[in-house]
C-alpha cells in the first residue's frame, strides 16, 4: 500500500522533537522504555534494525499503547509501528506471536485509536492493514477496521481517505477469508465503493484502486450474483468503459464482468443483454488493444452473451427486464402480440410475474419510491395481464396493492397518472367478470 499522504503525516511526526527525558522525570515512561525508544528510532532512520531490540520493542509498544499516553507519544509510537510492520518482518512476526499469550494482542492496542485523532487512526489503520495481510485475524477486529474503512474514510469527500480506504481493501480482499467477511457487510460498503467510484472520474489512480477491490469481490459466487442484483452495477461499468481512455481502467472492468457472468452466469447475462452488452462488447472486440488478457476476455465475454441472445425467446428477453427490476418501454410491452402469444406464461409459478409487478408497484412506498419510467411500465403490464385474465383481479386483490395503484392516480409524474388511471379502469372493468 503506497500512500504520500500517509508518508507525509508519517515524516512531519518523525521530525518533531519528543521531550522523552522530561515524560521520565513526569513518570510518564520509565528511563528503559525511554532509551529503547530511542535506540530503535535510531535504527529506523540508519536502516540498519538489530533483531534483538526489535522483538523486545514489539511487546513494550503493545504495553505502552495499551495504556494512557500523551498525544505526541502516541502518534509518534503508532508511525514508528508503521513504519516497523513493513520494514521488519521480524517486528511484524513478533507483533503477531503476542496472540499466543493474550488473543486481544496484537490488536486491540492499535483498534482503539480508530476512534481518535486523524493522525492516529490512519496510521493505527495502515499497522492493522499489513498485520491482518500477514495473518488471519479474528472476525471481530476485521469487521471493526471494515467498518472504520468504509464509514470514516472511504465515505469521507476527501479523496486522500478514500484512496487509503481502497488501497486497505485491496490489500485485504486477496484473501478469500476477508472477502467473505466483508461481504457480510455489503449493504453499507459497497455503494460507498460505488459512490467513489462515480465520483472519482478525474482521478484515475482512485478509479483503477476502486475498480481493483470490486474486481477482488467478483471471486465469490454470492458477491457476483448480488453485487447485479442489489447494486446494478452493470450501467455505471458501461459508463466507465465507454467514457475512459485508459485501457488498464477497460481492463478491469471487463474482467469484473467476466467473473460475474462466469459465477453468476443466469443474473449477470441478463442485465449485461438489457443494457445492450453484446453490442458494447462487439464493438470493444474490434478494436486493437495491447492487453491480451483484455482481448481474451472481451472474446469470452461476446461469445457468451451472443449464444445466450441466440438462445433466448420473446419472453425470456421480458422477464430478465423484470428480474432486473429496471423496466422500461422495450417493445414486448406496446405488442398487443407478445400479451396473447405468452398469456399462459404468466399464470406459471402461482401467477410469479404478476407477483413481481405487484412487488414494484407496493415498493414506491419505500423510501425514495421506484423510477416513474419503471413505475408506469409495470402499471402498464398489470393492466395487460387483467385483460388476457379477469380473474388475475383477485390475485392483485390477494396481494394488496389494489389501494397502491389508484393512489398513484394521483403521482406527480403524468405518464405514472395515465397507466395508473388506465389500470384502474381495467381493475373495475373486470372485477365482476
Amino acid at each position: 500500500m503506497t500512500q504520500e499522504y500517509l508518508d507525509e503525516i508519517q515524516n512531519n511526526i518523525r521530525v518533531r522533537p519528543i521531550p522523552w527525558d522530561g515524560y521520565i522525570r513526569i513518570n510518564l515512561l520509565t528511563p528503559e522504555d525511554a532509551v529503547l525508544i530511542k535506540s530503535i528510532e535510531k535504527q529506523v532512520k540508519d536502516k540498519k534494525l538489530v533483531e534483538g531490540d526489535v522483538i523486545t520493542f514489539s511487546a513494550t509498544l503493545v504495553r505502552l499503547l495499551s495504556g494512557a499516553l500523551r498525544e505526541d507519544v502516541a502518534k509518534y509510537l503508532l508511525g514508528l509501528a508503521s513504519e516497523l510492520v513493513i520494514e521488519s518482518p521480524k517486528f511484524a512476526d513478533s507483533l503477531l506471536q503476542l496472540s499466543l499469550t493474550d488473543e486481544s494482542f496484537p490488536y486491540e492496542p492499535f483498534v482503539k485509536f480508530l476512534d481518535t485523532n486523524e493522525h492516529q487512526f490512519l496510521l493505527a489503520a495502515k499497522t492493522l492493514v499489513v498485520l491482518f495481510s500477514l495473518k488471519k485475524a479474528p472476525s471481530k477486529y476485521v469487521d471493526t477496521l471494515f467498518t472504520f474503512l468504509s464509514k470514516k474514510l472511504a465515505a469521507s469527500p476527501q479523496q486522500n481517505f478514500q484512496d487509503i480506504a481502497v488501497q486497505s481493501y485491496g490489500v485485504l480482499l486477496r484473501t478469500k477469508w476477508y472477502r467473505a467477511l466483508f461481504w457480510e457487510g455489503a449493504k453499507e460498503r459497497v455503494p460507498v465503493l460505488l459512490n467513489v467510484l462515480k465520483g472519482s472520474r478525474n482521478n484515475l489512480q482512485l478509479q483503477y484502486n476502486t475498480l481493483l477491490v470490486l474486481w477482488l469481490i467478483t471471486f465469490e459466487a454470492k458477491p457476483s450474483a448480488e453485487i447485479i442484483t442489489e447494486f446494478d452495477i452493470v450501467p455505471l461499468y458501461f459508463d466507465i468503459i465507454k467514457n475512459s481512455v485508459k485501457e488498464k481502467i477497460i481492463r478491469l472492468s471487463i474482467a469484473t464482468l467476466v467473473n460475474t457472468v462466469t459465477l453468476a452466469p443466469s443474473k449477470a447475462i441478463n442485465s449485461l443483454l438489457l443494457n445492450s452488452g453484446l453490442t458494447l462488447s462487439r464493438t470493444l472486440s474490434e478494436r486493437k488493444w495491447a492487453d491480451e488478457e483484455l482481448v481474451d476476455d472481451l472474446e469470452k465475454l461476446t461469445t457468451t452473451l451472443q449464444e445466450a441472445f441466440n438462445s433466448m425467446t420473446t419472453f425470456d428477453e421480458y422477464k430478465a427486464e423484470l428480474d432486473s427490476k429496471h423496466l422500461r418501454w422495450s417493445p414486448p410491452h406496446r405488442l398487443e402480440t407478445f400479451w396473447k402469444e405468452h398469456a399462459e406464461k404468466f399464470k406459471e409459478h402461482d401467477w410469479k410475474v404478476l407477483k413481481q409487478l405487484a412487488n414494484i408497484i407496493a415498493s414506491n412506498n419505500d423510501e425514495g419510491g421506484v423510477d416513474p419510467v419503471v413505475l408506469a411500465v409495470a402499471l402498464n403490464d398489470i393492466s395487460h395481464i387483467i385483460t388476457e385474465f379477469p380473474e388475475a383481479v383477485k390475485v392483485i386483490e390477494r396481494l394488496g396493492i389494489k389501494v397502491n395503484i389508484m393512489e398513484l392516480m394521483n403521482h406527480p409524474n403524468a405518464e405514472v397518472k395515465y397507466e395508473a388511471l388506465k389500470t384502474t379502469q381495467n381493475f373495475i372493468a373486470h372485477t365482476f367478470k
